[in-house]
């Protein structure tokens, strides 16, 4: 459900043609999971955007597990909830054991889901080649073109734009393309970023693992129970994958000199022995789906922008799998720089809003990271999951002190930086989330005795041209209700106080009470709202980088 602003004009959908535009105001190369979550995101703001991918198709190992709580929320603000929840399940927690044969598992955590308390949509468990599917459609459908088997071999950026030259590799046929943006979501080994030269910092490639998915009746030694994954002796580790519909598993255990030597068929058969003696089925057969030996890179990115370029995902940062925090903060990375490349494209902010993404998600990438090896390591001072996935904070954007890195989602403060708090409210139509309010636009939220906010907001974003949805929560005359009263302690206001949300739903602003008079009030507003958008004089000399860049020795 979403009740704020509606997106920017309607995109014809385009479908697969192999035809490269000429001009689009966004190419993203890489078509998996954060290129996709870009094109979706992007297309609910109004944006165009082409998606080139090298690969044939989706791939079909499942990769990704875990859909967090706040990618759910991502997921749920452009309307794949449903989608989504049709291939997913959730999470029923991890154990134990020294087969899956035995009686009883030793819980190694909490069961469940400890987010639905503070999340409308919770974690899921979700595997990428099912999510991805969804992803595409809904990009397409909503007009962005995603092209396959299509790779980026030159681009060559100005104060301007950027020049890009596409390859068919079916075909062979090369085409030029210009657009504003160049996202770069093209994974771990980015052929972008290396060509603009930018470093990255951590480890690469180490340790290595090895992981089999397979279909297999389980159920005799199962006996019910529904484990998310059950970890063994030797750091093996079997995990729920598949669909509710089509359950599969994945046997994952860290590379041996024989593993990492082997060919595919004694891969096979090294997988299917130790199946058997993990399940404790000696007479199992598993229908082997697909073999797969990977590196445990653990890098981010030193910059997330060289001008008018932009790393995302793997390209900008690849985390280890413990939590499944990789892909997912890929997605947020997408959902921070899908509202900021909206409002620059349609006018309506100053192009240093785009260093924010560099300065904000450089941060979480960073920190997220370092709490993950921590995790890893058996490190004490290693965060909880939902402090990782729903508290992390950005810098206060009008420059108030920098209250660190997150902040414990189970007692937020609503203090500007932070996501902005979820609560259950209630209109007409039932029960709604405070976080289905936002939309494309900001959204101003209004205590029950703040009445001069609603007019104010509206005056001061309409002089500047800037969507923004304004709501009275609770009060005598309000349509949304606050059953609990709990709103303004929540946000950290007075009940005469206000909040304004960015489109991705982080805290741009807040006031503890109304100032005196609606003059006041739309100019607080208003000078929020230029802080949150960079409406300001631009550098002298730019942010644009114009050099020529070449991949892989092909001119532009």
């Amino acid at each position: 459900m979403n009740t704020a602003t509606g997106p920017g004009p309607a995109l014809r959908p385009t479908g697969d043609t192999r035809a490269v535009p000429d001009h689009v105001p966004v190419l993203v190369v890489g078509g998996s999971l954060s290129g996709l979550s870009a094109a979706v995101l992007l297309a609910h703001h109004g944006v165009e955007c082409l998606v080139v991918e090298r690969h044939p198709g989706i791939g079909t190992h499942p990769r990704s597990r875990v859909l967090t709580a706040r990618s759910g929320e991502v997921l749920r603000s452009v309307g794949l909830e449903a989608a989504v929840d049709a291939v997913s399940r959730r999470p029923s927690g991890w154990y134990r054991a020294d087969t899956l044969a035995d009686t009883s598992y030793a819980p190694l955590g909490p069961a469940g889901d400890p987010t639905r308390p503070i999340s409308p949509a919770g974690s899921r468990l979700c595997d990428q080649n099912h999510l991805e599917p969804i992803l595409l459609a809904d990009a397409r459908s909503s007009g962005a073109r995603v092209l396959f088997g299509c790779e980026l071999t030159a681009f060559d950026q100005d104060p301007h734009g950027v020049t890009a030259r596409i390859l068919d590799r079916a075909t062979g046929r090369s085409s030029t393309v210009r657009c504003a943006y160049l996202l770069a979501a093209d994974g771990t080994r980015s052929p972008v970023r290396e060509a603009l030269g930018i470093e990255l910092h951590g480890r690469r490639g180490e340790p290595r693992f090895l992981s089999t998915v397979f279909a297999a009746d389980l159920d005799p030694v199962l006996h019910g129970r529904r484990p998310t994954a059950v970890v063994f002796p030797g750091s093996q580790v079997l995990f729920a994958r598949g669909t509710p519909q089509a359950p599969l598993w994945e046997y994952g255990i860290p590379d041996s000199p024989f593993v990492d030597g082997a060919e595919d068929e004694a891969l096979h058969r090294f997988a299917r022995e130790r199946i058997r003696q993990v399940t404790g089925l000696p007479d199992v057969e598993p229908d082997v789906r697909s073999v797969l030996r990977w590196g445990a890179s653990a890098v981010v990115a030193e910059r997330f922008r060289e001008g008018r370029v932009l790393l995302l995902g793997d390209a900008a940062h690849t985390m280890p799998v413990i939590g499944g925090l990789g892909g997912n903060t890929g997605i947020q990375d997408a959902h921070n720089l899908a509202w900021k490349l909206a409002a620059v494209l349609h006018g309506r902010a100053g192009e240093r809003l785009l260093d924010t993404y560099d300065v904000e998600r450089s941060r979480v990438a960073a920190h997220t990271l370092w709490h993950v090896l921590a995790t890893a390591r058996g490190r004490p001072e290693a965060l909880h999951p939902e402090t990782l996935q729903l508290g992390y904070l950005y810098p206060d954007p009008a420059g108030g002190p920098d209250a660190g890195p997150c902040e414990d989602p189970y007692h937020p403060t609503g203090r500007p930086g932070s996501r902005a708090p979820h609560l259950w409210l209630r209109n007409d139509s039932g029960r709604l989330s405070v976080l289905d309010l936002f939309g494309t636009g900001f959204t101003l939220l209004a205590g029950p005795l703040g009445a001069c906010w609603p007019s104010a907001g509206r005056r001061a974003a309409a002089g500047l041209g800037v969507p923004l949805a304004v709501h009275r929560i609770g009060g005598p005359n309000g349509t949304l209700r606050d059953p609990r009263a709990t709103f303004p302690a929540r946000y950290g206001i007075g009940p005469g106080g206000a909040v304004l949300v960015r489109p991705d739903g982080y805290v741009a602003r807040r006031w503890d009470r109304a100032p005196h008079t609606r003059t006041a009030a739309e100019r607080a507003v208003r000078g929020a709202l230029e802080q949150a958008v960079g409406i300001s004089p631009e550098p002298a000399d730019g942010t644009a980088n114009p050099e020529r860049i070449r991949i892989g020795g092909l001119a532009a």
